[in-house]
């Protein structure tokens, strides 16, 4: 690691000394997985996360709280070309920065049109349940001002693939042009309504006391806050990649700030029949099942789970299908499923609707296993009383003990 005005111990001790009279910046290193959920709504169903990756040096990536009143954001994560911490001092130099050596991306470099370093790049793959996702930011830059149109063009982006984009596309641009935010477009002199200067951090005294922005937040140059979105199909995969890249030089560091709680389904709920039926269908054959119904906005299927006579115990070649069963559940994550049981025709009608309860309550302990949460779930016995076939011979029999599935939104 190579720096660039490298704060002093007397810097330090002063920062500890500013205290509350200054506002602090406070980081916390973490994992992919706790990066997003530190983005995630407070109790919202609106958008579950698939999966997660961090590409980044150990130090340009954490979470960040921060009581700097100017501050467009005061707390969610930050993602930089060099070490996050530095963003927290004050901004008593003009270039400052590490070299991290690390790559750069290739997709970031068609946007900034030069070689990139120092990437840091987060994956998320999710799904939500409504036509758009967004969220909220700001990005900064210690190439502020001196470098603009310079070649150094410190460049980041949200890249957003899946169904409905053909290529990628980034989230990342200006609500007035459609332009992507880099530090040559947005500045004191172009689109200057989004740009807010960081001036010099004089040093501590008795009137300047240390309660400016420039006291506790090193970049020279910032975006004001902005919102990324984009239109989604509800209930799909969609992976968003947010990346910031150096260019030019790899010493002189730039940072994207992302608020907490910010990432959601910001669009309108759609009725979820339309979705889950086309899902359904495309299953049909590793589900095994039959009979699709859609009555308003719930989707129905029988789905013959094989008991063997007189039992409950769902048995080894059906938890292939219940797998795919509850994997369509993760997807429609806000749906919830009424589990029915059904049994065949022999014995009293008493003892086949307890027989047929406890299958399928076995059918809702197995999707347990498989992480669907009981709350989702409700079970229900009919005994003999709907049967498939009235035959009654034995394979006729078997596909009576079943379970019926209603897939619905509260």
């Amino acid at each position: 690691m190579m720096c660039a005005a490298r704060k002093t111990v007397l810097i330090i001790l002063m920062l500890s000394l500013l205290g509350a009279a200054s506002g602090q910046t406070r980081f916390s290193s973490k994992n992919s997985r706790q990066l997003v959920e530190d983005l995630l709504p407070r109790n919202s169903f609106g958008i579950t996360i698939v999966s997660t990756r961090l590409k980044a040096h150990p130090e340009s990536t954490a979470s960040f709280v921060s009581t700097a009143e100017k501050l467009p954001i005061k707390t969610g994560i930050i993602m930089t070309t060099g070490v996050v911490t530095w963003a927290g001092y004050p901004n008593d130099s003009g270039s400052s920065g590490c070299a991290m050596f690390t790559p750069g991306d290739s997709r970031l470099e068609k946007i900034a049109g030069a070689r990139t370093s120092d990437a840091a790049i987060l994956e998320i793959e999710f799904v939500a349940n409504t036509d758009e996702v967004s969220f909220e930011y700001f990005f900064a830059s210690e190439e502020y001002p001196e470098y603009v149109n310079k070649g150094v063009n410190d460049v980041f982006a949200f890249f957003i693939e899946g169904p409905g984009y053909d290529t990628l596309y980034n989230m990342a641009r200006l609500p007035t042009t459609g332009e992507p935010i880099t530090v040559d477009n947005v500045n004191a002199q172009k689109n200057s309504e989004f740009y807010i200067e960081n001036k010099s951090w004089r040093g501590y005294s008795i009137d300047n006391p240390g309660s400016s922005l420039a006291s506790i937040f090193q970049f020279d140059g910032m975006t004001t806050l902005l919102e990324a979105k984009a239109k989604i199909q509800p209930y799909a995969t969609y992976k968003l990649t947010l990346a910031i890249a150096d260019v030019g030089d790899n010493i002189y560091d730039s940072g994207v700030f992302i608020k907490a709680h910010s990432l959601k389904s910001a669009g309108k709920l759609q009725p979820i029949a339309p979705f889950l039926k086309s899902e359904i269908e495309k299953r049909m054959h590793l589900i095994g099942a039959s009979r699709i119904r859609v009555n308003g906005d719930t989707v129905g299927f029988d789905k013959t789970v094989h008991f063997d006579f007189n039992s409950y115990d769902i048995l080894s070649e059906d938890t292939t299908s219940l797998n795919e069963i509850a994997d369509l559940l993760d997807q429609f994550f806000d749906a919830h499923v009424k589990l029915i049981g059904h049994t065949d025709d022999v014995g009293s009608d008493e003892y086949n609707i307890i027989l047929s309860r406890m299958r399928a309550r076995s059918v809702a302990n197995y999707l347990n296993t498989r992480g669907i949460d009981d709350g989702r779930i409700i079970t229900e016995g009919r005994g003999k009383r709907q049967p498939v076939t009235r035959s009654q011979t034995d394979e006729a029999r078997r596909k009576n003990r079943r379970v019926e599935f209603l897939i619905y939104k509260k």
